[in-house]
């Protein structure tokens, strides 16, 4: 029974508690938030920057961060200059421009003469290389570059005196003058001599495409001269081989190249495998621009015919020829396309992103438009990335930076 105070036992408690401890039960402090409930709202985060400033909210959520297992973020899209990039919302539409990409000072210093641009990806990884100004023609430097991590690994000058190999073994030392257009990493790259990622690039100058590899440790880049390089179309690793597409007499020419390790130059290429192949459907206008895709562990080819219509093609090196035969489906999956960058996303992981669809940026052609989507359920194209002004995708001189896709991890 109360004492005829009318007070109660638990007012009496709350009266010898300090005053700011109701306050406190209301307002518990963030850095408490149940690990299951900031799993959610993590996950339900779409692009990077937005999981990005929630990590910065205390230690707590930071630590807490590492350890949940969410979907990968929204790609983005980074102008070939690094001048900004663009994120891509849940919505499937860009943001617009946000903050440079952070490079390093040494390459791209304003004192030291040098202009900076964009040629690959690979996670969350960029590849860049520099030109000296006013030089004619040849990349100084080539750098990877993590803008979230701010890691940086720095490669050989492509325009250099190296060691020139070729696939009977002979090789060589004399000036070699290389402008990467496109670079590709087989894995991951690593701050240490202890990483195994090889680096495969394509240079373009005048016409005359080389093929040049790297691998952490080697002071010089190991440049393929094979007769069968002519006018390049795509690269990209796939089965543990570089697979490549090239403009031939007769249409695109599929090669695959085997690398080793070699021990005076460090890498060679020891094999090069010319595939024959035929599609399913004869009809198959062979012309146009064609891009290279790991797809799920398989080797896919998407090209855009002229009539502005994508075909993709799983490609069967099993048989001979190899037999390339139409795709209807994605299962779901999106392809994310510039001559600088090819990749599939697992799109369903967010609601409201369609699935089966190709995003294509590329300059190439004047016959179809530079930037769309492309539906392979509809067999329809729309307008994509409209709001990205002209001019931040051309050069003083008019012609088209690819920009590239970045695939940010968590």
């Amino acid at each position: 029974m109360e004492s005829g105070t009318g007070t109660s036992s638990d007012q009496r408690m709350n009266a010898a508690l300090p005053a700011s401890y109701e306050s406190q039960q209301q307002h518990r402090p963030w850095a408490d938030l149940p690990a299951d409930i900031l799993g959610v709202a993590f996950g339900r985060l779409a692009l990077f920057e937005d999981r990005a400033r929630l990590r910065s909210i205390c230690r707590a959520w930071r630590a807490a961060a590492l350890h949940l297992r969410a979907p990968p973020p929204l790609p983005m899209l980074v102008l070939s200059d690094f001048s900004s990039y663009y994120s891509f919302r849940e919505e499937a539409t860009m943001t617009d421009a946000s903050r440079s990409m952070p490079l390093p000072k040494k390459e791209t210093a304003a004192d030291a003469g040098t202009v900076a641009r964009c040629v690959g990806s690979f996670g969350g990884w960029l590849v860049g290389v520099s030109l000296i100004k006013g030089r004619s023609f040849g990349d100084h430097g080539c750098f990877l570059t993590n803008p979230f991590s701010r890691g940086v690994v720095r490669l050989p000058p492509p325009s250099t005196s190296g060691r020139t190999r070729s696939v009977d073994a002979s090789s060589s030392r004399r000036p070699c003058a290389m402008s990467f257009c496109k670079v590709v990493l087989s894995s991951s790259p690593a701050d240490d001599t202890s990483s195994k990622c090889v680096v495969a690039a394509i240079s373009v100058i005048k016409r005359a495409a080389k093929l040049a590899f790297w691998r952490s440790g080697m002071k010089s880049w190991c440049v393929c001269d094979v007769a069968c390089i002519t006018e390049f179309m795509d690269i990209v690793f796939c089965h543990g081989k570089l697979y490549m597409l090239g403009d031939g007499e007769f249409g695109p020419e599929l090669f695959a190249f085997e690398i080793s390790e070699d021990d005076s130059s460090g890498l060679m290429v020891s094999r090069v495998e010319h595939y024959a192949y035929e599609f399913d459907l004869p009809e198959v206008d062979v012309g146009t621009d064609w891009r290279l895709v790991e797809w799920r562990g398989k080797l896919i080819v998407a090209t855009c015919t002229v009539e502005a219509r994508v075909r993709v093609f799983e490609v069967d090196l099993s048989s001979d020829p190899a037999r390339l035969t139409e795709m209807e489906s994605l299962d779901g999956d999106c392809i994310f396309i510039t001559p600088c960058s090819s990749r599939s996303f697992r799109s369903c992981d967010y609601d409201g992103f369609g699935g089966d669809l190709i995003y294509l940026i590329d300059g190439g052609s004047n016959h179809r438009p530079e930037r769309f989507v492309y539906s392979m359920k509809d067999e329809a194209m729309a307008p994509f990335a409209a709001d990205i002004p002209e001019d931040r995708l051309r050069a003083l001189d008019g012609t088209f930076m690819n920009p590239t896709w970045l695939f940010p991890h968590q």
